[in-house]
């Protein structure tokens, strides 16, 4: 009965709406004087065109007259503004697809969930995946907590490794994030200043000149480990440059023969842009015996920093089984 009665309802809303389809043509071939044809061509064309999404919508296959409300407006429009052909098309792809179902969905293919991030795990993480929780922190689509949760779990790594990536997390859109970030930064610096302020006072009370060489080495030290963490930067950087130099100095105006000062002069150099400058101490602490493998990767950057590249490859080459390093291997690898 219900069979029926929706073939009788299908077959009037057939005939209304071949009427009204009849009656826009009608109109826009034979417009009707004082009346605006195009307005009411489309007045009718809009009722012809809900009369045949009904019909249509009856005839569907079940799986697409669902959502109703939605089935039937895209058909209304199809139907609108497609006159005549619009619904009969929309029918024989229907039917089409009824006749000729798509091939089964692969089994390979399927929906997982996203994987959480393991807090707890980041003391076993290595230094690649150190750098890809560095990726996913500088990454803004990450969720909030996921972002916080790595910038935590970055909190033990070397600043010299995150302090770049600290201070561009200090323009972050996320307060948290900039808070961490900052306090972060301002720990690691407060510890290197407050060891600088106690050394400063005990080298103005020192007894004799051994005393004063260790603390002003000392003082060189701390105020290069400002510059080699990336804690300074601008005006604040070229004056710490000069402080440690200035100290490294002093204690060399006491001996002479300390090689590893003449090293950080170097690198001090080097930082400065000043790369002949570097070399001249380098050598020097070479020649005070201090190891040449441990010396090759400061002489390759000179001879980079010089545009002398045949030289880096030289010398990088000459290192043989002492690149161990992680960081040191991909510039050999690349060189070579």
């Amino acid at each position: 009965m219900s069979k029926a009665r929706t073939l009788i309802v299908a077959a009037l809303l057939a005939v209304l709406a071949m009427f009204a389809q009849g009656a826009a043509l009608a109109q826009l071939l034979h417009p009707v004087r004082g009346v605006d044809s195009l307005l009411l061509f489309f007045v009718l064309q809009a009722l012809a065109g809900l009369a045949e999404a009904a019909v249509f919508h009856a005839f569907l296959p079940a799986r697409y007259r669902e959502p109703r409300a939605w089935s039937l407006l895209l058909l209304w429009l199809i139907c609108t503004f497609v006159p005549f052909g619009g619904g009969l098309i929309v029918l024989a792809s229907c039917i089409w697809a009824a006749c000729f179902p798509g091939s089964k969905e692969s089994g390979l293919l399927g929906d997982v969930a996203r994987p959480e991030f393991v807090t707890w795990l980041v003391s076993r993480v290595s230094h690649g995946g150190g750098a890809r929780l560095q990726a996913r922190l500088a990454n803004t689509q990450v969720s909030a907590t996921d972002r916080l949760s790595a910038l935590v779990a970055i909190q033990g790594m070397p600043t010299r490794t995150t302090g770049t990536l600290l201070r561009e997390l200090l323009a972050d859109p996320l307060e948290d994030v900039r808070l961490i970030a900052y306090g972060t930064l301002d720990h690691a610096e407060n510890e290197i200043m407050q060891k600088i302020f106690h050394t400063g006072k005990a080298l103005e009370v020192a007894a004799d000149d051994g005393e004063r060489h260790a603390l002003n080495r000392r003082l060189a030290e701390l105020h290069f480990e400002l510059v080699y963490q990336n804690l300074v930067q601008g005006a604040v950087y070229r004056h710490t440059l000069e402080q440690a130099d200035r100290y490294a100095r002093a204690a060399l105006a006491t001996d002479a023969s300390d090689a590893a000062l003449w090293l950080i002069r170097g690198r001090l150099a080097l930082a400065d842009g000043k790369p002949e400058e570097g070399q001249a101490c380098m050598s020097r602490a070479q020649e005070l015996g201090f190891p040449r493998e441990r010396l090759v990767p400061w002489l390759a950057e000179v001879a980079f920093l010089n545009g002398d590249y045949p030289q880096v490859a030289a010398l990088l080459a000459s290192l043989g089984n002492a690149a161990v390093l992680p960081t040191l291997k991909p510039v050999v690898s690349y060189w070579s």
